[in-house]
């Protein structure tokens, strides 16, 4: 049995040195930090500021109005931490999930060097028929070598035994290598999206935020308009006051 494990100098440089499980918590720290900035916001935007204002509608166009603003914000915030969360939702990936449209860069990057992700296999399909292969073998081995008696078929059974083991365990050790970097580039992906939902969810936050200031805004100069009016109108009304007070001037001829 020959076994496939690569020599300490030749083997391939390993791409899990970067860390795709340290990768997957920094993403979805990322995520969190996304939720509370977007929560903060949401406060911001509909806590007390809108209830202080409430006071200043008068008629049923600008409640609607504010009414709707308010909704679009609730609903910006509520679309942003739901995308958000979805990237904190534990997913389950397998290595059928090398397929997937997400999953485009992944498969260019091993496109580039595929021994430093299939090691000496080349595909992912032949990694996985190997590895069973392997397996079967070592299975096979393993009831001989039990049944044995002859001390020299012995040692080479027990040689053979331990190549298949090895090379079964280094297939092994490669789909869960490759399984590892397809779940961090789902999450990955899980994080750009709610990106750009973000950002969305946040122009729609714009749009009520504008306008329920619009409905109640107005309404906040209509007080100094008011009282604008009432004093012009007060030196008429007081003239008109005094006219009627002012007695009546005797002429002469009369």
């Amino acid at each position: 049995m020959t076994s496939f494990l690569p020599s300490p100098a030749q083997e391939p440089a390993d791409p899990v040195a970067t860390g795709p499980a340290d990768a997957v918590a920094d993403l979805r720290t990322t995520a969190r930090w996304t939720i509370v900035a977007v929560a903060g916001v949401g406060a911001l935007l509909v806590g007390g500021g809108p209830l202080t204002a409430v006071g200043r509608i008068d008629d049923w166009g600008d409640t609607f109005a504010a009414f709707g603003g308010l909704a679009l914000t609730v609903l910006g915030v509520g679309w942003a931490i739901w995308k958000t969360g979805e990237a904190l939702t534990p997913c389950l990936a397998t290595l059928d999930d090398l397929d997937a449209p997400e999953m485009a860069s992944l498969r260019a990057a091993i496109a580039r060097n595929p021994a430093a992700y299939y090691g000496p296999y080349r595909s992912l399909r032949e990694l996985r028929t190997q590895r069973r292969l392997h397996e079967a073998v070592a299975a096979d081995l393993a009831v001989k070598l039990a049944r044995e008696q002859d001390p020299v078929q012995t040692k080479v059974f027990e040689q053979g035994l331990a190549d298949a083991r090895a090379n079964a365990e280094e297939a092994r050790r490669l789909q869960h290598r490759l399984l590892t970097l397809i779940h961090a580039w789902s999450v990955r992906h899980a994080v750009r999206s709610a990106r750009l939902h973000t950002l969305a969810a946040f122009g729609l936050v714009a749009l009520g935020a504008v306008l329920f200031l619009t409905a109640t805004g107005d309404k906040a100069a209509d007080p100094p308009a008011k009282q604008a009016r009432s004093a012009s109108a007060a030196p008429d009304g007081a003239g008109l006051a005094q006219t009627a007070d002012r007695p009546t001037e005797n002429r002469p001829g009369r």
